[in-house]
């Protein structure tokens, strides 16, 4: 990830209390492993599509933690609190595609 925006960096201070050096961080760690709009079903992804929809600027949507983050080309515009309804769906998705990804190590 290359760019946060200033609006971003204002959001993420705000919303999620992160001192400045460790936006970028959180951020990258957001897009690479929060759940994509993709991933979504149900009344998640009703959600996740409004977002889409009302965030003209943002062409990529992931939710991690408790957070929805809206990136650009990989350039994050805007950081927005999850409602509390979504976030155990948020955290299963996490944790299934977590276990997706981690090596199966052989039985002794």
């Amino acid at each position: 990830m290359k760019v946060i925006t200033k609006h971003a960096d204002k959001r993420m201070r705000e919303r999620i209390g992160i001192p400045r050096k460790a936006l970028k961080k959180k951020a990258e760690i957001a897009l690479e492993r929060g759940v994509a709009h993709k991933e979504c079903t149900g009344r998640l992804k009703k959600y996740v599509d409004w977002v889409f929809l009302s965030h003209v600027k943002g062409s990529d949507i992931r939710l991690f933690g408790e957070h929805v983050y809206i990136f650009t080309n990989s350039r994050l515009v805007t950081v927005l609190p999850l409602p509390n309804i979504y976030k155990d769906a948020v955290r299963k998705l996490i944790k299934r595609k977590e276990e997706k990804t981690l090596p199966i190590l052989p039985k002794d």
